[in-house]
């Protein structure tokens, strides 16, 4: 087995396994442990590894609904880009593409496009990127509104 790490998140303590995972899946967790693929970037475990914990601390052991899936997608973008850190980061996304904002807050293209969705028409007037017709966030939330949060 790959290389192993193991994370103390207040009484929860999880293993986290670098493996190399047979059916392109990012990351699986039983409910226990956590599995990511050992060719992911840092970002995309990092993205990964959140996404799984949220599963864990919902008690999920066995793959979920697409419902499930959409609503841990959504509470892990928001975990990872709370609304402060899109309000600091707004004015420099002018002119950027979705994959450049998204490397510079940290996060992978889906995971922004993720945030995009769960932003408030409110939220994104704050963040500056109602407005903005160049920022690649407006961009991505009008696709991704169709879809409901869970």
């Amino acid at each position: 087995m790959g290389d192993t790490t193991v994370l103390t998140l207040g009484v929860l303590r999880l293993f986290v396994y670098k493996v190399r995972m047979p059916d392109g899946i990012a990351a699986r967790t039983d409910g226990v442990d956590i599995w990511v693929d050992d060719r992911l970037n840092e970002v995309q475990e990092r993205c990964a590894i959140a996404h799984e914990q949220i599963h864990i601390e919902r008690g999920h052991s066995t793959i979920q609904t697409e419902a499930v899936e959409l609503s841990v997608r959504y509470e892990t973008a928001r975990r990872l880009l709370p609304e402060s850190n899109l309000a600091e980061d707004g004015p420099r996304c002018k002119g950027s593409t979705l994959a450049q904002v998204a490397r510079g807050l940290g996060v992978t293209r889906q995971v922004l496009m993720d945030r995009a969705a769960t932003l408030t028409d409110a939220q994104a007037e704050a963040v500056g990127c109602l407005t903005c017709r160049l920022c690649p966030i407006v961009e991505a939330r009008h696709p991704a509104r169709m879809l409901t949060p869970v």
